[in-house]
């Protein structure tokens, strides 16, 4: 990196750090100016020489101090494949030398540039998490390392573009979430759903355009109206418009199945006050001034996020009847939103405790500190702790639970304790007697029943059941079951997993092919880890699909130069030829998930085929020439037909059932067929269902196993 370009950084900036600090810095910018090439990483992305400024920049506008600053430009030097001398390393504090440490090995960890190794990403998160333990500042410079990466993602080819936004939207984002650093929690969202959804994204970004002019106009009027009304009243504000995240707009759009026009929050301006006091007087005076919609009121003032976030959010109907969020908090709130851990330091010298702080470095240590050490477990319960949607729920004593959306009463068992979690035999929420698979709601107060002996249920273990969403907890009961019972595991497993198999027509499957992957030595020990949910079936289901999916003949070739997507509505993708149509065979409805080939018909396009569909594998044989490759397209909004077999004992209000289930699930009933057994008093039901994918059909599956009086349940192959 020449000179010039760090002396032009360095003599920009207006640093208020001592003395001794800026003499480190300069020799961090020194060390800096010997590395002139430029660098691509373990991730195939590119690293630009200009890449340490504009992170430099990053690390400066979150307020990172004089550490964390020269820390972040010796680690520019070591990946660059330079080593610091030991005479160099003399130059610098432990605590610089420390974070520089911790945050080059963590740089060499196989999770930090490869999401499919997943045996090892749990490992590589549990040093993470212990070196963020010790200084999570090291978590800074990860974090506006990413986001300097994904700014510069725009030159790369579109698969390492994909590669660092699923790393992102696994580790990166959700990290800032949860230590609050808000400030680039948003850009680096904004950049992973504009390289893993581009269609989504500027799809949102042009409604956003559009309307620009008119939702700035009313938020520049609603201003000056609040401005007015607050000076009135003497209260010092600072007022501007929020801008909203396109992100941000396109997960509320889909957790609340709205369209653009249907958000609330798209015009949106943020009240910032010098305490709390006037946080409620300005709310006050935001509702006498405009109507408010009550249900689009949160006081995360009185009740924080998990993150420790705090504001007022309420929801007006201003000029026009256009709705409008308006946000109201103090300074310091506001600059602990948008710095979240990174504002800590600006206490260092101990003359204010920052609880926030603690409560997040306290969040870390709680995730490690679990009773099973699985790096799977790790992974799913971090998954669930980074979350951004919280409950926040009461003890019968008044002490406040922090807990992730859908949690149930059982989750808040374990959440208090481990023996009180195996020991739970009911719960009453807010006084009255609950079942145990009830989803508790923010300010609900729950009191678990025990009995002496610690017994949880195998039941809690389902995914279909209900009983458990908190990661944490399901790693708690798997431990139980595999410390107290390995033999009735195996009986439970093979019996779960044989089930399912012979549901989905899967029996033939060759169990033993799978043991390398699990590193297990023999099936019972595959069964007994099915019993305990640390394997699913789920997980088993697609591998044996695989495994029984034919193998291609040695003529068949295809063109894999072309991929379009056959038409605007089509599920499929055909290789090697584009606007040709595609439909679903109806001898084997093909749902998104099953491995599936095409055939190349005289007179209707292409016809898509399970791969495991008999008349498919005839096809291969006879004319190859015709076969050709399909995949899934990306589009998430199409359904798929199924035919499912039912068999049930003859009862009047089965049907009725089935129907309430169907519509709970939202698996459309497209026919259906009824042939009664009446000798037997058995009916025997056929029905063409609407699903989503091989989930979606799993999960109906198995929520029809669940009817009182079936006998059974399975897919029509």
């Amino acid at each position: 990196m020449t000179q010039s370009l760090l002396n032009n950084w360095y003599n920009q900036q207006q640093f208020d750090f001592p003395k001794e600090s800026l003499e480190s810095l300069s020799r961090a910018l020194g060390i800096a100016q010997n590395i002139s090439t430029d660098l691509v990483c373990k991730d195939n992305s590119y690293i630009s020489q200009n890449h340490l400024i504009e992170l430099l920049n990053v690390l400066v506008k979150l307020q990172a101090d004089d550490e964390v600053i020269i820390a972040s430009i010796l680690f520019h030097v070591l990946r660059n494949g330079e080593v610091l001398t030991q005479g160099q390393r003399t130059n610098f504090t432990p605590k610089v030398l420390f974070i520089l440490d911790e945050i080059f090995k963590v740089s060499q960890l196989e999770w930090m540039y490869d999401t499919q190794a997943l045996e090892k990403n749990g490992e590589s998160l549990r040093r993470l998490l212990f070196a963020m333990i010790k200084d999570v500042r090291l978590v800074l410079i990860l974090l506006a390392d990413q986001l300097v990466k994904l700014r510069s993602a725009v030159n790369f080819s579109e698969e390492i573009q994909q590669e660092l936004a699923q790393l992102t939207q696994t580790l990166h984002a959700p990290l800032a979430n949860r230590l609050g650093v808000w400030q680039i929690k948003w850009e680096l969202e904004d950049f992973s759903f504009r390289f893993s959804q581009p269609q989504a994204y500027k799809k949102i970004a042009k409604l956003l355009a559009e309307k620009r002019t008119d939702r700035e106009d009313f938020i520049a009027y609603s201003i000056e109206e609040l401005t007015n009304k607050l000076r009135e009243v003497k209260i010092k504000a600072d007022i501007v418009g929020r801008p909203k995240h396109i992100y941000s707009i396109h997960k509320k759009m889909k957790q609340k199945n709205l369209t653009f026009d249907g958000l609330f929050d798209i015009r949106a301006i943020r009240v910032l006050v010098d305490d709390l006091s006037e946080c409620y007087a300005v709310l006050g005076i935001v509702h006498a001034l405009w109507k408010h919609i009550p249900k689009e009121f949160d006081d995360y003032i009185a009740m924080p996020k998990g993150n420790n976030y705090q504001s007022l959010h309420t929801v007006v109907i201003g000029k026009g009847g256009k709705t409008m969020e308006v946000q109201i908090r103090t300074h310091e709130m506001h600059e602990h939103a948008e710095l979240g851990v990174a504002a800590h330091w600006r206490y260092k010298d101990g003359t204010k405790q920052d609880v926030g702080f603690d409560n997040k470095v306290n969040w870390m240590r709680q995730l490690l500190a679990t009773d099973d050490k699985d790096s799977n477990d790790l992974l799913a319960q971090f998954e669930t702790e980074t979350g951004e949607e919280r409950i926040y729920v009461f003890t019968p004593t008044g002490d406040v639970i922090d807990l992730s959306a859908g949690s149930t009463v059982v989750d808040f068992a374990y959440h208090v304790h481990t023996e009180v979690g195996h020991r739970t035999r009911g719960a009453k929420v807010n006084g009255n007697i609950m079942p145990l698979g009830t989803v508790l709601d923010t300010g609900d107060r729950v009191e678990i029943l025990t009995s002496k002996i610690a017994k949880p249920s195998r039941d809690w273990l389902s995914e279909q059941s209900g009983y458990l969403n908190s990661a944490k907890a399901k790693a708690k009961v798997r431990h139980w079951f595999r410390e107290n019972d390995f033999e009735q595991n195996v009986v439970v497993g093979k019996e779960a997993l044989d089930k399912e198999l012979k549901k989905f027509a899967l029996e033939s499957v060759d169990l033993k092919q799978f043991l390398k992957k699990y590193n297990l030595q023999d099936v019972d020990k595959l069964y007994a880890r099915i019993a305990t949910s640390d394997i699913s079936v789920n997980q088993i289901l697609r591998l044996a699909e695989q495994q029984i999916r034919p193998k291609e003949p040695e003529n068949f070739k295809l063109n894999k130069t072309v991929v379009a997507e056959s038409n605007s509505i089509s599920p499929f993708k055909i290789e090697g030829l584009a606007n040709v149509m595609a439909t679903t065979a109806s001898c084997c409805n093909p749902v998104l998930g099953d491995a599936i080939g095409g055939f190349i018909t005289r007179t209707r396009g292409v016809s898509v085929h399970r791969m495991t569909c008999d008349n498919f594998i005839h096809m291969m044989h006879d004319q190859p020439e015709r076969i050709i490759q399909v995949l899934w397209s990306d589009d998430t909004s199409i359904s798929f037909p199924v035919d499912v077999e039912i068999t049930s004992y003859d009862r009047k209000s089965f049907i009725k059932d089935l129907s309430a289930v169907l519509a709970n699930l939202k698996a459309n009933i497209e026919a259906l067929t009824a042939q009664p057994d009446r000798s037997h008093g058995i009916n025997h039901l056929n029905l063409t269902i609407r699903v989503n994918d091989f989930e979606h059909l799993n999960l109906v599956l198995s929520r029809i196993s669940t009817i009182e009086y079936l006998i059974s349940v399975k897919r029509i192959a």
